[in-house]
């Protein structure tokens, strides 16, 4: 009952809001129904926590029918805390908003910021794959319908197919997953992804995320930049933090070559997103790349065989990165705020994220491991970098704003502080001292370093002082499009123009004064080839 309640009070929010402000436009008003909905589903999923784990059926097909479980939800511990997070996230970004007056920030904006959440919650709850594969195509549908109402959606018409292409595709591998599942066994909700299946649902969750392919289109519009277009980015991410999370320990019994295949791409990503993370000029610029480098060490996990510690840098890429991301304006006296961030990913023991270790550092310290160790040293040290950038000197605020803005981000990091203590049992553990310590020495020496030259330095100052960059600069961009499939359109255009031709070609001479005798050709050729003796 309360699950249904949650989701009722964000979608008859959604749309009390659509209808007064259509009637009787008032800003003032529609906010106030916004941040008490979203107020009233945060509050109702804490009370949620005494009732776990809990399943609620939809719908139940007749006997006979192809699918053999009902579509449902179920709250349990892997999603439960994804749960709170975007209902969290939703909730800063309402107070946040208070203190912008960015084009894309209205009464509809709020509307759409608590329909996403509902509907990106009802992935997150899937008691299936088949429920949150239904989810996730109505949830692409609601977001390529508001994307192509923006203002630079001419614009970006080819990044949004592109984009939600392979949304479709993750969406279309989960269902291929699922279907094989089917044959071998009786479907039993997310217990039917055995090994033999597993890696198809971890490829499916890799596509949706970015890892595979590196580096999805950014979409850039004046909507999308703070806000609705926050959680935008990073609440689609959650429904497949939490398939990931479902996955099978004995995940690399399948077919270990493949496993190391998917294993070395995610390497690369973490790598490769990290280091952009870190000199990316402006966390908005940089923001993709977070999300890629911590998608990675919740796949990475999942391939060393513990998927449960993915939970942490999901949550990790959710609450940590929305408080840094809805930092803006950044307001230098209260930087100390986003720089509580770091408890939700920097992985010290009895911290949120100290069990994640356990996914990432294997028993034996292998390369995968030092690889990455380095790239999370990379991620603090870019989190860091971005926040000592905050300098604005904002003035003139309302009275109101100037309590609701730091009290949007006071709210993901109680959640933060909340998760860490009760969010699972088994939450407060030292994790891998191998991983913090080492990350936390790295990331020291980078401090020192920084501060010894600057924490601030140019593009062309740094390519004067890294020894070999133009190198370094060559492979890097190399990685970067042969990762990011940017070369796959081009690839096609050619194939398809040879193509097309050709069948231009065939085309205008059957359409033409000579095509009856043409076909007639065609047709004693045919008439040949199956009458010969020889050829039945």
């Amino acid at each position: 009952m309360i699950l249904f309640a949650i989701l009722g009070v964000l979608f008859l929010g959604s749309l009390l809001i659509m209808i007064l402000h259509s009637y009787r436009p008032n800003t003032a008003r529609s906010w106030v129904i916004a941040m008490i909905t979203a107020l009233i589903a945060w509050v109702a999923s804490f009370v949620l926590r005494l009732y776990l784990p809990t399943q609620v059926n939809l719908i139940t097909w007749f006997p006979g029918t192809i699918f053999k479980e009902s579509l449902g939800f179920e709250v349990d511990y892997l999603n439960w805390p994804y749960m709170v997070a975007v209902l969290s996230m939703s909730v800063a970004a309402l107070l946040t908003d208070t203190t912008r007056s960015d084009p894309g920030i209205t009464p509809y904006s709020w509307a759409q910021t608590i329909s996403i959440t509902g509907l990106n919650l009802i992935a997150i709850l899937a008691a299936n794959p088949l429920t949150m594969a239904i989810a996730w195509m109505v949830t692409d549908l609601v977001e390529l319908l508001t994307l192509v109402r923006l203002s630079k959606a001419a614009e970006l018409g080819s990044k949004i197919v592109s984009f939600f292409s392979i949304r479709i595709l993750s969406t279309f591998m989960l269902t291929i997953a699922a279907s094989v599942a089917w044959q071998g066994q009786p479907f039993a909700g997310f217990e039917v992804m055995q090994p033999n299946t597993s890696l198809f649902f971890l490829i499916a969750a890799g596509l949706r995320l970015g890892v595979f392919p590196l580096n999805l289109p950014f979409l850039d519009s004046p909507e999308l930049r703070w806000g609705a277009g926050t959680l935008f980015r990073l609440t689609p991410a959650a429904s497949a933090l939490v398939l990931i999370a479902h996955l099978p320990a004995g995940l690399t019994i399948f077919n270990q070559n493949l496993v190391n295949i998917v294993q070395i791409l995610t390497l690369i990503a973490a790598f490769y997103s990290s280091l952009m993370w870190l000199t990316r000029k402006t966390n908005y610029e940089a923001r993709l790349y977070w999300m890629v480098t911590l998608s990675a060490y919740a796949i990475q996990s999942a391939l060393n065989g513990n998927p449960e510690a993915s939970r942490v840098w999901g949550l990790a890429l959710l609450l940590s990165g929305s408080l840094l991301f809805l930092f803006n304006p950044p307001i230098r006296r209260i930087r100390f705020l986003p720089m509580l961030g770091l408890l939700g990913f920097i992985g010290l023991p009895y911290t949120l994220a100290a069990s994640g270790w356990e996914g990432l550092v294997q028993e034996t310290l292998k390369f995968t491991s030092v690889i990455m160790i380095i790239s999370h040293a990379f991620l603090v040290l870019g989190y860091i970098r971005h926040i000592i950038g905050a300098e604005s000197t904002v003035t003139g605020l309302e009275k109101y704003a100037r309590i609701t803005f730091p009290l949007g981000l006071v709210t993901l990091i109680q959640t933060i502080l909340v998760l860490g203590l009760v969010g699972w049992p088994g939450v407060l553990t030292i994790g891998d001292l191998r991983g913090s310590l080492g990350s936390l020495s790295l990331v020291l020496i980078g401090l020192l370093i920084g501060w010894q030259f600057g924490f601030r330095v140019e593009m062309d100052v740094l390519s004067q002082k890294i020894p070999f960059y133009r190198l370094i600069s060559v492979v890097f961009n190399f990685f970067r499009k042969a990762l990011s499939l940017s070369w796959v359109p081009g690839l096609v255009k050619r194939v398809y123009t040879p193509v097309a031709g050709l069948a231009g070609f065939f085309s205008q001479i059957l359409e033409g004064d000579g095509g009856i005798l043409w076909s007639l050709v065609f047709l004693l050729i045919l008439s040949i080839l199956f009458l010969a003796p020889g050829l039945r």
